[in-house]
């Protein structure tokens, strides 16, 4: 069997693995996914082991590049996401082969740790090649009253190009804070949100102070109104949250959501966004680390549901 390394003239081989090995799912296996995730990263383009067999590909590991910023010290992260291995050949050990040897070559590249938020039937793998579980990601979730008696508004527009100001300010600034945050590259907001194939994203901002980003997600339970990520400029201006209150009040009173949910670890009061008691049920997140000293178990992290979303 030969190991090595994925590149974009792959990309119709990788897909075609993807959808033999793993089905559509609820996430598509497509070419537009796939190279928004790791061709157009701001992060950088993502690290790609191939195994083939007589030439023919039988297996795929991918790291998505990320970067966490904690006080003025820039952290290399790498997420452990796509995989696959052909079901002819399964059970050979590709998979922990592609993996183990994929963290020997971020590790040549200077990065600090994986992580990754693996599902119940793969865990287990994982803390065998020495992931550690850190927590769930706590989760306040609340029930929207006035949708049972409005109409909701199905027309939800958001104008990304209004958000050109408040943008540039966040992705220039470097906030030396005492949490681990995703470090704001240029491009970094409109990539992850603006962009993103999978789903619509949209937005409550004033387009100088503050821009939270929310989606709608249909469940069986109802439409749930889901805070992804928030975002202030200036972080001393704790006026500000009441102002983001009522607007979001607002906008989900006219979505007809049944639920608004705000998933995260962002401890300060700037995301005390809705009432509600907090549980400890969000994605579960596991952490590797790579040996250069970061002890990432003991990190304050500050992620938020936009960092750890399944994509």
């Amino acid at each position: 069997m030969q190991i090595r390394k994925g590149t974009p003239e792959d990309l119709p081989g990788i897909i075609d693995l993807l959808r033999i090995s793993l089905g559509e799912s609820l996430i598509p296996k497509s070419a537009e996914l796939w190279q928004w995730k790791h061709e157009n990263n701001p992060f950088g383009a993502s690290p790609i082991l191939l195994a083939e067999e007589g030439g023919q590909l039988v297996g795929i590991r991918a790291f998505l590049k990320w970067e966490y910023q904690y006080k003025s010290k820039t952290i290399s992260a790498c997420r452990a996401v796509d995989t696959a291995v052909h079901p002819d050949f399964q059970g050979k050990g590709i998979f922990t082969t592609l993996t183990l040897q994929l963290i020997e070559e971020i590790k040549k590249e200077g990065v600090d740790l994986i992580f990754n938020t693996p599902n119940k039937k793969s865990t287990p793998g994982y803390l065998k090649m020495g992931w550690e579980k850190w927590n769930r990601l706590p989760l306040q979730i609340g029930l929207n009253w006035n949708s049972f008696f409005l109409k909701a508004n199905e027309l939800i527009f958001s104008d990304w190009d209004s958000l050109g100001s408040i943008i540039e300010k966040l992705e220039s600034q470097s906030p030396e804070i005492n949490l681990v945050h995703t470090r704001l590259r240029p491009g970094y907001i409109f990539w992850r949100y603006r962009y993103c194939p999978l789903f619509p994203y949209h937005f409550v901002s004033d387009g100088e102070n503050y821009l939270l980003i929310y989606r709608l997600k249909k469940n069986s339970w109802g439409k749930e109104f889901r805070i992804c990520d928030f975002f202030i400029v200036d972080r001393n201006r704790k006026s500000l949250l009441s102002q983001v209150q009522k607007e979001l009040k607002s906008i989900a009173r006219s979505s007809g959501a049944r639920w608004i949910s705000v998933s995260g670890q962002k401890s300060d009061e700037s995301w005390r966004l809705i009432s509600s008691p907090t549980l400890p049920i969000g994605p579960l997140i596991t952490l590797r680390d790579l040996g250069k000293g970061i002890n990432p178990l003991s990190l304050p992290w500050a992620w938020s549901l936009g960092d750890l979303e399944l994509f």
